[in-house]
């Protein structure tokens, strides 16, 4: 608009018009850049006041949507308040789409989000989902939300738990549609329905990927001697697709420095292939640690690779400095720590301290 009145009032310059004609013309165009800006002005005022913006981030919300009057704005304020959502998390769905202020609470927000509430979701969970995905408020529930909600049903088994594969995921209408090759090439390789039910708990955005650079990593771990019937092998590729070749290489290079052969870090990789999340870091302190203390070779690491994945100030140095005591006084031989880390902390202390009480006082925190 203003735009069209200044291409007037330089035309009518031109054409040679009468002065009053072109005062009149300049007023009315001073008018509307005056009216322009004041009204983005109230509305970075609401955005920071009344939504929790920052100046920054109203400026720029304040470009989407123009706020004439605040009392629609204020009843969707008012409707995410009601439904338990924080304040940062609201500020997050406006940040995000500005012009949901315009929408009508009660006919367009509140059925999308009783859609989720339904399901047993509520409050700062329900807030957590649509302040990362503001956009499922502006979907359509019959043709994307429930078809959508149905698919991920069919593979999930309660209400609870698609509300946390919702937190994990980036949600889209298009998730059957990008999820559904995936999950062929998963089933045409062996792997079990609910082995398949159960990534798509745990990593959903992972079965989101493009076919072709999922069906590499699936056959990467294939290759790599994990077998697609067994729970490992969907542990075997969220692993593969966390890691890049030169991260990969940096913890191979670890193993290799303590002197592990290739088919012996393979073998490991089969047994327990979530070691591999660990950081370069970590594996280094917990190799060198047995090494060092107890002076493990190669062949207990593969008897006990547990130990690699548990905590060493939680779980290792506190189970050692007891099994180091019963080891100095003969009382159990270092074949028998073994085992001793695959139990759980009762089963542990039953065996391990309350029998051993009148020869050996150990020192545990449970």
């Amino acid at each position: 608009m203003l735009g069209l009145q200044c291409r007037r009032l330089s035309h009518l310059r031109c054409a040679g018009h009468s002065s009053i004609r072109l005062y009149f013309l300049q007023i009315q165009c001073l008018k509307i850049v005056s009216s322009a800006g004041n009204e983005q002005s109230d509305t970075v005022d609401y955005f920071v006041n009344s939504c929790g913006l920052s100046p920054e981030s109203a400026l720029k919300a304040s470009k989407y949507i123009a706020l004439r009057n605040t009392a629609k704005a204020d009843s969707v304020l008012t409707l995410f308040k009601n439904y338990g959502f924080t304040q940062k998390q609201i500020s997050s769905i406006i940040c995000q789409k500005p012009s949901i202020l315009g929408y009508d609470p009660e006919k367009i927000l509140k059925p999308k989000i009783e859609l989720l509430c339904n399901m047993g979701i509520s409050g700062p969970t329900l807030g957590k989902i649509i302040s990362r995905y503001s956009s499922f408020l502006t979907e359509n529930v019959e043709r994307k939300l429930i078809p959508t909600l149905e698919f991920l049903k069919s593979f999930i088994d309660s209400d609870e738990k698609i509300a946390i594969a919702l937190s994990r995921m980036i949600w889209s209408f298009r998730i059957p549609e990008l999820m559904a090759p995936n999950i062929e090439i998963l089933r045409n390789l062996g792997v079990p329905e609910n082995h398949i039910s159960n990534l798509l708990f745990l990593h959903p955005r992972l079965l989101t990927w493009k076919p072709e650079r999922f069906k590499k990593i699936v056959i990467n771990a294939k290759e790599m001697g994990l077998n697609p019937s067994t729970y490992i092998f969907i542990h075997g590729i969220r692993v593969l697709a966390a890691s890049n070749k030169p991260v990969w290489e940096a913890k191979i290079a670890v193993f290799r420095s303590f002197g592990w052969l290739e088919d012996e870090i393979s073998l490991l990789f089969r047994k327990q292939p979530t070691i591999f999340c660990l950081s370069e870091k970590t594996i280094r302190k917990k190799l060198d640690f047995f090494v060092n203390e107890f002076n493990w070779t190669v062949a207990d690491f593969g008897k006990c690779p547990v130990v690699l994945w548990s905590s060493l100030e939680k779980r290792i140095v506190p189970r050692c400095s007891v099994l180091r005591g019963l080891l100095e006084k003969g009382l159990m031989k270092k074949e028998g720590m073994h085992t001793a880390f695959w139990l759980t902390d009762v089963k542990f202390y039953d065996k391990y301290v309350l029998k051993y009480l009148d020869e050996q006082p150990p020192r545990l925190e449970m």
